[in-house]
């Protein structure tokens, strides 16, 4: 929930924002903080890679914002995800120590009061609040190694311990979005559930009143890292040739350049779309195609969007993300590199009449927003009686009066 007065000036803080740069979902989910933080009338400084900052500047231009770059994790084929990342952890471990002596600096400069670090564990200063957004509690590991998830989830729960607060943008365990993510074992003794966080829970956001939903037809939104991305842009693009609807393609990708790159009467493919217009998007169209990343899980929830989800391969979480969401109603089907391989057979399991009713779920996850007639005008997430939530939204100046 964002308030709408600021707070008295002596009251205002500065506020330092570091987001994880593995992808764009831990920048989007952070934004609603953002926004929170500087309506309250809080300084509020983004410390992010520059490919994260090129896309801020985009979608909100009036934020202060510095460089902070980060490790770049290289993802190859499935099996030889785990060699290569044990190749790459003594590097990681050398950015742990890096993020110090840089957030150290960043301290010097900017004097902040907070510090909301995104899933950064170097990302911390013993004199300045330090608080840790994660969702990775524990991570899930392929079966070759699948026995150290316990001894990787203690020495993530000993990093987590480190700052004085860990908010986890998810329900309890009744009503939980990450599962075993977040509650397969005992909590860090400093964890805090916020709830969900979405760009698109913003009240600021309306739907268009001339959208019409398009049945049949298909909204597909690329993102992760590379050579993924790329390799599932080409199998989509040769797959919708087939496609006789119509289809919409998000690149997710060159954030400086036009947004537009091709429109026919049956496709339209874009570099990105901001906030606003991605949302006007995703409420036109009735399938949505994505990875199955947690802060696309979060929007589409947010958004009561059905979901094809596509895993990256190798990403043992958003695989097992994927088959967690299968129970639940809001995910319509799994596609992998076997079915995808085929177009006649994906476009044959895309079209809803060959969907087989969902299994009912036994989870009680609380129901997103149903979208009618009533909400064409206004579609407003932030009401806790709209979607069904059995708590109110995060509201960012009660937690910052919990934790000063």
């Amino acid at each position: 929930m964002i308030p709408t007065a600021p707070l008295p000036a002596e009251t205002r803080k500065v506020i330092l924002i570091c987001p994880l740069d593995w992808g764009l979902g831990h920048m989007t989910r952070d934004l609603p903080l953002i926004k929170a933080f500087r309506n309250d009338g809080h300084r509020v400084i983004v410390a992010a890679s520059a490919r994260l900052i090129q896309w801020l500047k985009k979608e909100y231009p009036e934020v202060e914002t510095t460089v902070f770059p980060g490790p770049e994790i290289k993802y190859g084929s499935k099996a030889f995800l785990v060699v290569k990342l044990i190749f790459q952890l003594p590097r990681l471990w050398l950015w742990y120590k890096k993020e110090k002596r840089i957030t150290a600096g960043l301290v010097k400069k900017y004097r902040p009061q907070l510090i909301v670090s995104d899933n950064r564990y170097g990302v911390r200063h013993p004199s300045v609040l330090s608080v840790i957004i994660t969702h990775q509690l524990m991570v899930k590991l392929p079966k070759p190694i699948k026995w150290m998830e316990y001894p990787v989830h203690l020495v993530i729960k000993k990093l987590l311990q480190k700052f004085n607060q860990c908010w986890v943008p998810d329900f309890k365990k009744e009503n939980s979005l990450a599962g075993d993510l977040v509650h397969k074992y005992p909590y860090p003794k400093n964890v805090t559930f916020i709830g969900p966080l979405s760009r698109f829970d913003d009240p600021d956001l309306t739907i268009n009143e001339s959208i019409k939903t398009d049945k049949g037809n298909i909204l597909a939104i690329i993102s992760g890292p590379e050579p993924h991305r790329t390799h599932l842009e080409h199998k989509l693009n040769f797959l919708f040739r087939h496609f006789a609807g119509k289809v919409c393609l998000i690149r997710g990708t060159n954030f400086n350049n036009d947004f537009l790159v091709k429109k026919t009467p049956n496709i339209e493919i874009y570099n990105y779309l901001p906030t606003s217009e991605l949302f006007q998007k995703i409420m036109a169209y009735e399938t949505i195609l994505c990875r199955s990343g947690y802060s696309t899980i979060m929007d589409m929830y947010v958004l009561n969007k059905n979901m094809v989800m596509v895993p990256t391969p190798g990403q043992t979480e958003q695989e097992y993300l994927a088959k967690y969401h299968d129970k639940r109603n809001h995910l319509r089907l799994i596609l992998n590199r076997k079915n995808l391989s085929n177009p006649f057979d994906t476009l044959s399991i895309l079209n809803p009449a060959n969907h087989k009713p969902k299994r009912k779920s036994a989870s009680t996850i609380p129901a997103p927003p149903e979208i009618s007639d009533k909400h064409t005008k206004t579609y407003n997430c932030n009401s806790p009686e709209k979607n069904g939530i059995s708590q109110p939204r995060p509201n960012f100046r009660e937690i910052l009066k919990n934790i000063f």
